[in-house]
């Protein structure tokens, strides 16, 4: 079958893999500190009183577990990407050039207007593809919002599911407890830890 396609030159074309230049791929870091490596995905979640999705993209400071900005949405573009990045900083006040964002290489992370944005700004790695262990701990924070709060809520609209992530969001940073960081909500952790309570930790990334 395939050789009489060929012979009358009816196959479809193959999708071209594309190449994307200057990715860097992301390399293992030791954190002592937070603002060192922030990881961001997205996620959606269903609507089931609209019958839609709606997504959500996350910031995940790697050494307090801190969700440091995020976005909810109908749809999430490059522009909501660079919208909430520029949120971010703005809101922690770092220091860029000790900063890395990592993420995967999905179309927002690896278009031209993010990618534009952030040359020279800060560096950007992508994890390797099929390598969701690279961007663990965005990937587990999506699994504990999958498992505590998707699987357990009804949602009749857009309204009802925004304002409960928004809800849930400020009850990860401030209120749920986390073995990795003292049995402490992240918020109070990197308050304390900047304080010089804990003296000096490191976190693998």
């Amino acid at each position: 079958m395939y050789r009489l396609c060929r012979e009358n030159r009816i196959l479809l074309p193959r999708n071209k893999k594309k190449i994307r230049h200057h990715s860097r791929i992301s390399i293992n870091r030791i954190l002592t500190k937070p603002n060192q490596l922030w990881q961001f995905d997205i996620k959606y979640g269903y609507i089931h009183g609209e019958n839609r999705f709606f997504y959500l993209l996350a910031f995940e400071d790697v050494f307090s577990k801190e969700i440091v900005s995020y976005h909810i949405g109908k749809s999430c573009t490059a522009k909501d990407l660079k919208i909430t990045f520029e949120h971010a900083i703005s809101r922690r006040g770092c220091d860029l050039n000790q900063l890395v964002i990592r993420s995967d290489n999905g179309p927002q992370m690896t278009s031209n207007q993010f990618r534009d944005y952030t040359n020279g700004l800060v560096l950007h790695e992508f994890i390797p593809p099929r390598c969701p262990d690279k961007n663990a701990f965005i990937e587990s924070f999506f699994s504990i919002y999958e498992i505590q709060f998707l699987q357990v809520h009804y949602f009749k609209s857009f309204f009802e599911a925004y304002y409960k992530t928004v809800d849930y969001i400020e009850f990860y940073n401030n209120e749920r407890l986390h073995g990795s960081i003292k049995k402490l909500p992240p918020v109070e952790f990197k308050m304390r830890y900047e304080a010089g309570e804990f003296g000096i930790m490191e976190c693998r990334a």
